[in-house]
């Protein structure tokens, strides 16, 4: 096309010719409003071909309105011949413009086009020599990572979601080999890596790569290695909820790698997506030029901003090697993750450690039984709390629960050994403590602990979850107090030696009862955790499991029955409370059982308007029967009455 001669007044300089580039199939449906733009300079309008293609000048400015296939060859051209690049959106060009930035809108690309003073001179990624305009997507999930753009509306990313967690169905992990530029060998196994030059335009988060630059010569790998669904899931549901511009951070089982040239290689040829074309191959080379091309930059690119640190980075800490590796390229994705020897050899060596019963465990315990029974007899709570947190009973139980996990029978054996001593030293030191002194009341403290019911077996399986996790977890050890603290094996162990040498077996069975729940509560959640966190899978734990949960429901019988009691209690506590009759109002009321009937205990707050004591005898008796009218049965009432002075 010949050269446009017009008066209106020109776009740039009347000296400079613009070559508008478009494919033969496009060269009729080029739009008029671009045409019309660039009219008002020179420039010449041609079809793709080499021989054309040839012909443009080194340092020519050159418009393209071409698809992303096309493209991939003007890249490669401009590079050569270091064109400076105003690419215009075209319905097929979707990489460029995220790539690079570019307006989805013709308008605002002519704009900017317009607007600019000068191009800029960027970094250019290469995949095995092809140039890449987004993101090159490795394996078969490797897209999960891609799969929020800036745009995209809630239902639109979970559909783009929805496509590709179906892809992870049966997929096992495959083994890669990553070299970086200063030699550095990372072999993992991973189900997809991304590749992208940089963060700030993709839709990889910007908060993910944070030190990112398209100035910088560096390029940014995020190896994607779930090792269960379980993991993936989480990753799936956090990436939903997310709007596209809220800053996310790096998914706990991805790595990161930033290096200016990196060589991925696999045993297998592997499917792969490069600009929306699918490929596959056995090996990626990817290598970056600086200032590799000039480009009109698109509003979205920021190509300006401070080029951050160029030093290699490799955040590779999370990512599966060894032993683990070998195991999850055998199979596809595990429902829960199985961690590898080398990820709780330490934890075994510790439970193995703490399931044996040393002087240190005796000694501890003597001291922690001796200061909750001080506390138990002198009604003290801060000296019953020291008690729990001295006290060494929780690990045994713990390496119990992981013997019953991964089914190690020394590990039980030595567990339960250590188990049935600290008990048994527990409750002989308890009774030897009782009979000794001259002191047989029984005080709130005791008193609170003679009839469990569900909530106390709620806190035993809270607080064996939270042991299992912070024995599994070093970083949350600290929590272990607390969870002693919460659980408190040592006190019902107390009161039920208590009752041996009071020789009230009331009192030893409502403690023993408390002490089981959570002996039981504890084995059947920790034995879950650990299986949940890997150290075992859940076939394996099968039998300890069932075990357990039987142990759990034989227990939860009287259990249930005294939460039923505690219900009914309440309840009859509410119906009463604030009673008035004449001038006698009914105030805090305690409801309990006593052989079988119901016993009310309460205060009777009666105004004192004379000093005859008797004055309101009547009126009490009237309250004692509208009371027993109201719960509908027999009832005892203890009340006290209170007069009240105004």
């Amino acid at each position: 096309m010949a050269a446009a001669k017009t008066l209106l007044p020109p776009f740039r300089n009347p000296d400079l010719s613009i070559f508008l580039l478009v494919e033969s199939s496009d060269a009729s449906a080029v739009p008029a409003k671009l045409l019309k733009e660039l009219a008002r300079g020179d420039f010449t309008q041609i079809t793709i071909t080499p021989e054309q293609m040839q012909d443009l000048p080194e340092q020519s400015t050159v418009v393209t309105y071409l698809s992303d296939a096309a493209l991939v060859n003007i890249v490669n051209a401009a590079a050569m011949r270091k064109w400076h690049l105003a690419v215009m959106p075209h319905p097929r060009m979707r990489h460029m413009r995220i790539g690079f930035g570019i307006s989805n809108s013709l308008d605002e690309a002519i704009e900017d086009f317009r607007k600019a003073e000068h191009p800029a001179t960027v970094d250019l990624l290469r995949c095995n020599g092809t140039p890449v305009m987004n993101a090159v997507l490795i394996g078969q999930s490797a897209g999960l990572l891609l799969g929020i753009e800036r745009g995209l509306t809630w239902w639109e990313r979970l559909k783009r979601f929805v496509g590709e967690y179906r892809r992870l169905s049966g997929y096992a992990p495959t083994a890669y080999d990553i070299t970086t530029q200063k030699n550095k060998k990372i072999s993992t196994a991973a189900v997809g890596i991304v590749v992208v030059e940089h963060g700030a335009n993709s839709s990889l988060s910007r908060k993910i790569l944070e030190e990112s630059s398209i100035q910088d010569g560096m390029m940014h790998a995020l190896v994607l290695a779930p090792q269960s669904w379980l993991e993936m899931l989480g990753f799936f549901f956090h990436s939903i909820v997310l709007r596209p511009s809220t800053p996310s951070r790096l998914p706990s089982f991805a790595g990161h790698i930033k290096t200016c040239e990196l060589l991925i290689t696999a045993g297998r040829e592997i499917p792969y997506v490069i600009n929306g074309a699918e490929k596959s191959a056995k090996e990626f080379s990817f290598t970056v030029t600086k200032d590799g091309i000039s480009i009109y930059p698109g509003r979205f690119l920021e190509w300006s901003r401070e080029v951050g640190t160029v030093k290699e980075i490799h955040r590779v800490q999370s990512l599966p090697s060894a032993e683990a590796r070998r195991e999850l390229v055998l199979k596809p994705l595990p429902y829960l993750r199985h961690a590898a020897t080398e990820d709780f050899k330490d934890l075994f060596l510790i439970l193995r450690e703490n399931a044996r019963s040393t002087p240190s465990f005796i000694v501890l315990m003597v001291l922690s039984v001796l200061l909750a029974a001080c506390g138990l007899y002198a009604d003290s709570s801060p000296v019953i709390i020291g008690a729990m947190i001295l006290a060494p009973l929780m690990a045994p139980i713990i390496s119990f629960s992981m013997g019953i996990s991964r089914q190690d029978q020394s590990l039980i054996v030595t567990s339960v050994t250590t188990l049935v001593r600290g008990v048994v030293l527990a409750m002989g030191c308890a009774a030897i403590v009782a009979l000794l002194l001259p002191l047989q009341s029984i005080t709130r403290e005791i008193s609170a602990r003679l009839s469990p019911n569900l909530l106390d077996l709620g806190v035993a399986v809270l607080s064996g979850i939270a042991g299992a996790y912070a024995h599994a977890r070093q970083e949350v050890a600290r929590s272990l107090a607390g969870v002693a603290i919460a659980v408190a094996l040592v006190p019902p162990l107390v009161v039920s030696g208590i009752g041996i040498g009071w020789f009230n077996w009331d009192v030893f069975f409502g403690a023993f009862l408390l002490f089981l729940t959570n002996l039981v509560g504890i084995l059947f959640a920790a034995t879950i955790t650990f299986s949940l966190l890997g150290f075992s899978p859940l076939a394996k734990a099968r039998r300890g499991l069932f075990v357990s949960l039987l142990m759990v429901a034989v227990i939860s019988i009287p259990l249930g029955y005294s939460f039923l009691r505690v219900v009914d209690s309440q309840r009859t506590a509410e119906a009463i409370e604030g009673l008035r009759v004449d001038d006698i109002v009914v105030r805090d009321v305690v409801a309990t059982r006593r052989g079988g009937r119901k016993v009310i205990r309460c205060n009777l707050v009666c105004p004192a308007e004379n000093d005859n004591p008797w004055e309101h005898a009547g009126s009490c008796q009237k309250v004692y029967g509208i009371i027993r009218q109201r719960l509908g049965e027999e009832a005892i009432v203890e009340a006290t009455v209170i007069y009240r002075s105004d």
